[in-house]
């Protein structure tokens, strides 16, 4: 393959003062301009996992505002959008997190993807239902999908970025039926959205129990790419986390979606080995091991999650206080000194 038929990921240092101007110059070297054209609309997934902001949960909203303004000057139409999570609806969490405000500032519409109209659409993927399948419109009905996650560890998939963040593009009331499945359901949702610009935030990302009850790390990057397995190869290494190793990363680059090594890859910016900064791996603790064994079984992954979510919740967090965990938990949250309203993760 030609160095110009590569993927390609670039990856910036960032600071609250120069966000904007980094992610035009990062999106500028990964030739964004080749892929947006006047007059295109492009849709753009987010992180919004959390119905209140605290950096490394959900992407920044200035980040979104950022990006939404680069595509509008470009010309193009802009759509943001989230799909409902398991604890809350996606407006709640567009609008807790303050994405909605910024994204609409910038001039974009917001949107619950759960919401729009939906149409069948034809997927040659590894599930068979996907074959044929009703998604958002939305996610056919534009020139560009564009992704936005977060670096981020998760206790189920090891890490949570541009594919797993696709995992909100399932519908709500199948998206438990998948999770036995999931690392060939984010490949078939790979197939269906194509996402041609990623843009990942690492102004801080979330390490350990992801992908909300972790711990924030300052990592002060932004990554941008024009392919998915491309970005999350990259951002796993810069992590210090093999792809390899990452069941849901590896089906996608066995399927062909896209490469895992830097090699195969046009990449710019900083390098990889100058930025890599560990993220603390999700504990093993005895909830999350628990969480582990329930995904693959959709009734009681259904039971828990969507009938008596409030009370387990209420006893996975009063177990972890008995075992001293929760206690630890919040010493380390105060020792990062990146959060200060985070009681509303335990509730």
């Amino acid at each position: 393959m030609t160095e110009e038929g590569k993927p390609r990921v670039d990856v910036r240092r960032i600071t609250d003062e120069n966000m904007a101007s980094q992610l035009k110059k990062s999106l500028e070297a990964i030739g964004y301009d080749r892929i947006v054209k006047p007059g295109h609309k492009v849709v753009i997934k987010v992180n919004a996992t959390h119905f209140n902001y605290l950096p490394g949960i959900t992407v920044t909203p200035s980040l979104v505002g950022d990006f939404v303004r680069i595509l509008k000057k470009r010309g193009a139409s802009v759509v943001v959008g989230e799909g409902d999570l398991q604890r809350v609806c996606a407006e709640e969490a567009l609008s807790g997190c303050g994405i909605q405000d910024a994204a609409e500032d910038a001039g974009a519409e917001v949107i619950n993807f759960m919401k729009d109209e939906f149409v069948t659409v034809p997927i040659q993927g590894e599930i068979f239902d996907f074959n044929e399948y009703k998604v958002p419109k939305s996610y056919v009905d534009c020139d560009v999908f564009a992704s936005m996650p977060v670096f981020k560890t998760h206790k189920l998939t090891g890490v949570t970025l541009t594919l797993k963040n696709h995992f909100g593009c399932v519908p709500d009331d199948l998206r438990l039926k998948y999770h036995g499945v999931i690392d060939q359901a984010l490949s078939d949702f790979l197939l269906l959205l194509k996402p041609k610009l990623i843009v990942m935030d690492g102004r801080i990302g979330l390490e350990s129990d992801g992908p909300i009850a972790g711990l924030p790390k300052k990592l002060g990057l932004v990554l941008t790419a024009t392919n998915g397995v491309a970005a999350d190869a990259v951002a796993c290494k810069i992590m210090d986390h093999d792809p390899a190793s990452i069941k849901h990363i590896m089906t996608a680059y066995k399927r062909g979606l896209g490469p895992i090594d830097p090699n195969d890859m046009m990449l710019t910016g900083e390098k990889i080995e100058d930025v890599k900064d560990p993220f603390e791996p999700a504990n093993p603790d005895t909830i999350s091991n628990l969480e582990k064994w329930l995904s693959p079984h959709p009734f009681l992954s259904r039971l828990v999650y969507r009938t008596f979510f409030t009370p387990a919740k209420w006893v996975s967090w009063r177990y972890r206080s008995m075992t001293g965990y929760k206690a630890e938990y919040i010493k380390r949250i105060k020792e990062r000194g990146l959060w200060e309203d985070y009681e509303h993760l335990f509730k």
